[in-house]
């Protein structure tokens, strides 16, 4: 009896096990059996049976499948023949967030291929590094092997290859890179020269060996050390046994008779590289054995016409001459210098007179009394003369008609509010003026001098006038054979500066800057100028294209002038009527920004001189009478060409 009843719990047990994993859904089987039926049937069971989500793009509705399978699948079996059936008809599953996938043309699944593999039949990127076979010819070579909708790009800077196709096809594409990528018949030779320099054969063997129909050969490198005068040879075995071979004929020529050499020098200038050489030449036979001591003396000359250089010396001391005028004739980097100068000043002025006359006239006893300031108008007595004598017999002759051009000149130059009357009264003719003048001048100086130089070269530019000032008066016995003497001085904007390049592209600008102008005469007995000068010599560091201020001057000054009649003009509010009062104020304020811009090749150059040049096209084009831009008609017409502009 205990053994029927372990035999039926055995049994029970086995059944609740077996309905258990039935119901698991990993352990699920299923039949697909689809013939020529439409893409979005097998899309609705694969989504049942899943669980996933699908969007479908536009173009899979019109696409008709068929899948014949006998033996039941997974689920994810299922999933892997659905990813293979789009793959098939073009398309692929794009995962589109948690169970949800867009099916999409491979066109377009190809640019959102991530890193990691979803599965065989997904897109994925991968990047493959290089050591010794060339990128682009790599990328040729695997081209045929990837996908119609895969992607091989070469990126020869880096050497490395990036690829992107299915995720089943890589393990093909990698094997195939690294047979490429082997360097088991790469070599590396380094070959001493006694005759020729090192650049020279690098140059000769390059261009003899290293290009194949006017493309490099891959895999072919040459190298040269001036230092060591030596030349290193990369390649495969046979193209490195080749190359040593021409070097070491080029090279077997008899030492001694190669001791002359002409060397063109592009960016130096022969005569300033001569004393440089006389130098070296000088310390090197100083350094000589006892046993080297009859080799004749280098000699050194400069040909101006052509800037060449010709040496005639030792191997040795040739091959040194010539890695030193390699090293010192290299082209120098330039500096544009932009300075902007803000110059802003304010002046206010505030004048008020007060005029008065009294005076008889004819046989009249009434006292003359007036008053009359040089820095008040108009001139009362001008107006009393020819208001008492408008005939012209004021004092005889001419004098009224002299009164009136006066009095007439006098009320023409008034500035601001004039309030006056008069009039006689028997013989007694009396008047008052009140002049009251306020004055606000504002203005703002704009400045923006530039320039151009070579690296340690200085550069000077000037924008103004050259003044004669007065140094010396001599006048003889008798104020016989007069004599001045004269010297003449630059007025206006001036900068001065000398770039210096470093390693870090930081620029140190030894700098004069100096705004000068011209203020008036001394005064009225001596016609001898005063100059205003404001100027900034220092020395500062700036990056490339950095902005720096260089100094500023703010200046305030006032002046307060009053003319008064003594006493009289000292009474508390009644004074005012007998004096005259100016007050002045005035505000400078100047500041000074510079910007260098390394200029180092053609482009560089463009760029800077575009900017300027599109700077005066586009004032041109902004006037509303300009038919055309006649800065390019001149430069046409003059240079035959105007500068490359941007675009």
């Amino acid at each position: 009896m205990k053994k029927l009843l372990s035999m039926m719990a055995a049994l029970a047990l086995a059944f609740q096990t077996g309905h258990a994993l039935a119901q698991s859904p990993e352990s699920e089987r299923h039949v697909l059996s689809l013939d020529d039926v439409d893409i979005t049937a097998l899309i609705d069971d694969v989504s049942i049976i899943t669980g996933y989500t699908f969007i479908l793009h536009p173009d899979v509705a019109r696409t008709r499948v068929t899948v014949l399978s006998q033996a039941p699948m997974t689920t994810d079996e299922v999933f892997q023949v659905f990813l293979s059936t789009l793959r098939v008809h073009g398309f692929a599953a794009i995962p589109a967030g948690q169970g949800v996938y867009r099916i999409v043309p491979e066109q377009l699944a190809v640019g959102e291929a991530g890193t990691r593999s979803a599965g065989p039949n997904t897109f994925i990127t991968q990047v493959f590094q290089l050591d010794t076979f060339g990128a682009a010819e790599a990328a040729q070579m695997i081209k045929p092997i990837v996908d119609a909708q895969g992607q091989v790009v070469a990126n020869a800077r880096s050497n490395s290859v990036v690829v992107v196709d299915y995720a089943s096809n890589m393990p093909r594409i990698r094997e195939v890179i690294q047979s490429l990528d082997q360097d088991d018949s790469t070599e590396v030779q380094t070959l001493a020269l006694k005759s020729v320099p090192a650049r020279e054969m690098a140059d000769i063997i390059t261009e003899l060996l290293g290009s194949r129909d006017g493309n490099p050969v891959p895999n072919f490198e040459v190298s040269s050390s001036p230092t060591s005068n030596s030349i290193v040879i990369r390649g495969d075995n046979r193209m490195v046994v080749r190359a040593m071979e021409v070097a070491r004929d080029l090279d077997a020529e008899e030492p001694t008779r190669d001791n002359l050499r002409v060397i063109p020098l592009n960016n130096a200038k022969a005569e300033e590289i001569v004393p440089v050489l006389e130098k070296l030449a000088a310390t090197m036979a100083d350094q000589r054995g006892p046993a080297e001591n009859e080799t004749p003396e280098a000699t050194i000359a400069a040909h101006l016409e052509s800037n060449s250089l010709i040496i005639s010396a030792s191997p040795d001391t040739l091959l040194s001459m010539q890695r030193v005028v390699e090293a010192l004739d290299q082209r120098r980097a330039q500096v544009l210098v932009e300075a902007i100068i803000v110059d802003i000043s304010e002046d206010t002025a505030r004048e008020l007179g007060v005029q008065f006359l009294l005076s008889g006239t004819g046989d009249s006893t009434t006292p003359f009394a007036s008053t009359n300031f040089s820095r008040s108008a108009p001139n009362l007595l001008a107006l009393a003369g020819a208001l008492i004598s408008p005939g012209g017999d004021f004092g005889g002759g001419d004098g009224g008609s002299d009164l009136g051009s006066a009095a007439i000149n006098s009320l023409l130059g008034t500035n601001g509010s004039l309030i006056g009357f008069g009039g006689q009264s028997g013989d007694t003719l009396f008047g008052a003026v009140l002049n009251a003048v306020e004055e606000d001048t504002n203005s703002r100086i704009l400045s923006k001098p530039f320039n151009m130089t070579l690296d340690n070269g200085t550069s000077r530019l000037l924008v103004g006038q050259n003044v004669p000032l007065t140094s010396g008066e001599v006048l003889g016995d008798a104020n016989s054979n007069p004599f001045r003497t004269v010297q003449r001085e630059d007025v206006g904007v001036m900068l001065e500066v000398t770039p210096r390049i470093s390693s870090d592209n930081t620029i140190r600008m030894d700098i004069k800057q100096e705004v000068s102008s011209v203020d008036g005469v001394v005064g009225t007995t001596s016609q001898d100028l005063i100059l205003n000068s404001r100027e900034i010599e220092t020395s500062v560091l700036a990056d490339d294209g950095e902005i720096i201020v260089l100094g500023g001057l703010i200046e305030q000054s006032e002046s307060t002038v009053n003319s008064k009649v003594p006493f009289l003009g000292d009474i508390p509010v009644a004074g005012n009527l007998f004096k005259s009062e100016g007050k002045g104020s005035t505000r400078t304020n100047l500041m000074v920004f510079i910007k260098p811009t390394i200029v180092r090749n053609r482009d560089d150059a463009n760029r800077v001189t575009s900017r300027s040049y599109n700077y005066i096209r586009a004032r041109e084009l902004l006037r509303e009478d300009a038919p055309n831009i006649t800065v390019d008609q001149f430069l046409g017409e003059v240079l035959g060409d105007t500068p490359e502009t941007e675009r």
